[in-house]
């Protein structure tokens, strides 16, 4: 495996400690090594290609391929702070953590046809993960992939996107208690039979981050949206420009503003954060031409009701200066979408329950601007 220019020494440390340092194809005895490379498997997300491998530093990304045999192994690597989730022949998703080349997918299996579906349940915010192939019975092999769909989405938010909160009964850390996969973006995706894409950051906001005093000290949405990869652990590293023709998608939906109106800091005034939120709008266009984008407002209640003013004053403007495909979606106008048992215990992010209440408040709304049936 190989990188264009540089990448970080913690990053580094972690891909020789995996065993990620030496050729990550290399046939072990008595099996069959699939490169990462390999035309029968089907990447979804944000993943760069370099070589006979890919990387990636976005949450819910994942793959999908079909083998024969009685075992499944994957030479997944990166930062120890991702975690992932496989389910084969659509069966229960299984937790766990990658562990090189000998990162265990399936055992024991009935010989015959399989499926394996791999997702990165960790947002983008934990660092980058590789994949270097799988590892296959001796005499089994991939076989033809399944038919695409001809529907995808790509959500841009903050935790409450990303599903922060939303595997709260697991031990450990913040990162340790998402599931990227089963925030409301998937669960939208899959209710309009679409694959899908999903940018979000925890903390991060549209011209305000959760913790910030200064504007200018941090980077925000618009500032990452345009590179493949969430972050680096330094500016310099490893971040290529995303070319929305490795994922084109149909559409680009929209909920950030929670962290802006943080009780962290003084909120932005209205006109800076209207013109925050018009240059994002803009920068996920300039990536996406004549793609449509659908607005959704912040999910919480407690933030007041400036932020979706603000935003749909925004959206306005847009159009009215000749933008076109912009939409706008209010939550909480009439009453709020969530209630206190649909948090995690903060008013803020979602539960499982949650999640499914935003995804089938959105699933005709989306449709009907779509045009999908």
């Amino acid at each position: 495996m190989f990188f264009k220019g540089n990448y970080s020494k913690r990053f580094r440390n972690v891909l020789i400690l995996t065993g990620l340092g030496a050729s990550l194809s290399a046939p072990i005895a008595l099996a069959a090594a699939i490169p990462a490379d390999s035309p029968n498997i089907q990447y979804f997300g944000r993943w760069d290609k370099q070589g006979n491998s890919v990387v990636t530093g976005q949450g819910a990304v994942y793959l999908k391929a079909n083998f024969t045999g009685t075992s499944l192994k994957a030479d997944l690597g990166g930062s120890p702070d991702v975690w992932w989730r496989v389910s084969i022949d659509d069966g229960e998703f299984r937790r766990f953590k990658p562990a090189g080349n000998e990162t265990v997918l399936a055992e024991h299996l009935s010989k015959g046809d399989h499926k394996v579906l791999l997702v990165r349940s960790t947002e983008g915010e934990a660092g980058l993960s590789t994949f270097g192939g799988f590892t296959l019975d001796k005499k089994a092999k991939l076989l033809k992939p399944d038919r695409l769909k001809t529907r995808r989405l790509e959500f841009v938010g903050d935790s409450i996107t990303a599903g922060a909160f939303n595997d709260r009964w697991q031990p450990g850390k913040y990162h340790d208690k998402e599931d990227n996969d089963q925030a409301y973006g998937p669960l939208l995706s899959r209710m309009l039979g679409a694959d899908y894409s999903v940018l979000a950051r925890s903390g991060e906001g549209v011209v305000l981050n959760y913790r910030e005093q200064d504007h200018a000290a941090e980077m925000h949405t618009a500032d990452r949206y345009w590179r493949t990869f969430c972050e680096t652990e330094n500016p310099a590293d490893y971040n290529p420009v995303w070319d929305s023709r490795k994922f084109p998608v149909d559409a680009v939906i929209v909920s950030i503003g929670t962290n802006d109106f943080s009780l962290n800091h003084e909120p932005p005034g209205r006109y800076y954060f209207e013109a925050g939120f018009r240059n994002l709008l803009q920068e996920i266009r300039s990536v996406n031409p004549g793609k449509p984008i659908i607005c959704v407002a912040p999910i919480p209640s407690i933030i007041g009701t400036n932020c979706a003013k603000w935003e749909a004053n925004a959206v306005r403007e847009l159009k009215e200066s000749g933008e076109e495909d912009l939409y706008f979606i209010p939550v909480n106008d009439k009453e709020p979408l969530l209630s206190s048992d649909d948090f995690a215990g903060d008013d803020t992010h979602p539960i499982d329950k949650g999640h499914q209440k935003i995804a089938s408040f959105l699933k005709d709304k989306v449709a009907d601007i779509l045009g999908w049936k």
